[in-house]
C-alpha cells in the first residue's frame, strides 16, 4: 500500500509538474504575444507621425556681396543686372529681353522708384560729380554703363567689372539705386546723359536673397530679392 501511495503521489505531482509547465509555456507565449503587440502600436504611431509632420524649411541667408535689380517696362522689355562684389571691384552682368534690336543706353540712376515714365529715377549716379562719358573713359558717371546690344531675338546682353561702384556701405553705394535701360543709343558724349532717349524698362538694386552666403561668387539656382 505503501509503495502504492507512493506510485500515485509521482503520479500526481508528475501529472501537476507537467500542467504546470505547460502553464507556464503558454502565459510566457501570452505575455510575449501582448508585449510584442504593445511594441508595436507606437512604431505605427511613430511613423504616421513622421510621415505627416512637414519638413522645415532652412530660413533663406541674404548675402552681403550679391545683389540684382529686376528689370520691367510698360512695352514688355524685361531683364536681370546682377552685382558682385569682388576683390577687383563690382562685377555687373546684364541680361535684356523683348527689345527693339539694336544698341540700348544702360545706366544706374540716383533715385530709388520705377514710377509711371521712370523718370522717377532721378538723373545718373554721379558721387563724384564728373561728366558723363564712355564707360572706358578716365572720366565718367558711375552710373554709365555704355550701351547693351540687342538682337533680332530681343536679347542683349553685357558683362563688365567697375571700381566705382560698391555694395553695402560709401558713398558708392549701389544698393536701392536704379537701373534704366533706354530705347536710344548712349552716344557717351552729350551731356548729362548722353541722348538716349526714353527710359523703356527700370529695376531698383537690392540684397540677393538665396542659400548663398557672403564670399561665395555664385547665388543660389533661383535666387529672390528684398
Amino acid at each position: 500500500m505503501r509503495t502504492g501511495k507512493a506510485w500515485t503521489w509521482r503520479i500526481d505531482v508528475g501529472t501537476l509538474g507537467v500542467w504546470n509547465l505547460a502553464g507556464c509555456v503558454l502565459l510566457a507565449a501570452g505575455v510575449l504575444l501582448a508585449g510584442c503587440k504593445k511594441d508595436d502600436e507606437p512604431m505605427v504611431q511613430e511613423s504616421e507621425t513622421a510621415d505627416s509632420a512637414p519638413t522645415p524649411e532652412a530660413a533663406p541667408t541674404i548675402t552681403n556681396d550679391i545683389a540684382a535689380a529686376q528689370l520691367a517696362g510698360p512695352g514688355g522689355v524685361s531683364g536681370t543686372v546682377t552685382f558682385t562684389q569682388e576683390s577687383g571691384g563690382v562685377h555687373v552682368v546684364a541680361r535684356v529681353e523683348g527689345a527693339k534690336a539694336g544698341l540700348h543706353g544702360f545706366h544706374l540712376h540716383a533715385g530709388g522708384a520705377c514710377e509711371g515714365d521712370f523718370k522717377s529715377a532721378g538723373d545718373h549716379f554721379n558721387p563724384t560729380n564728373v561728366p558723363h562719358g564712355d564707360l572706358a573713359a578716365a572720366e565718367h558717371h558711375a552710373g554709365d554703363f555704355g550701351n547693351v546690344t540687342v538682337g533680332d531675338d530681343g536679347t542683349g546682353n553685357a558683362d563688365f567689372t567697375t571700381t566705382m561702384l560698391s555694395l553695402g556701405g560709401g558713398d558708392n553705394d549701389a544698393l536701392g539705386k536704379a537701373v534704366i535701360l533706354h530705347e536710344g543709343q548712349d552716344d557717351l558724349t552729350t551731356q548729362p546723359s548722353g541722348n538716349s532717349g526714353a527710359r523703356i524698362a527700370c529695376g531698383i538694386v537690392q540684397r540677393a536673397q538665396g542659400q548663398a552666403v557672403a564670399g561665395e561668387a555664385t547665388p543660389a539656382a533661383t535666387p529672390g530679392y528684398q
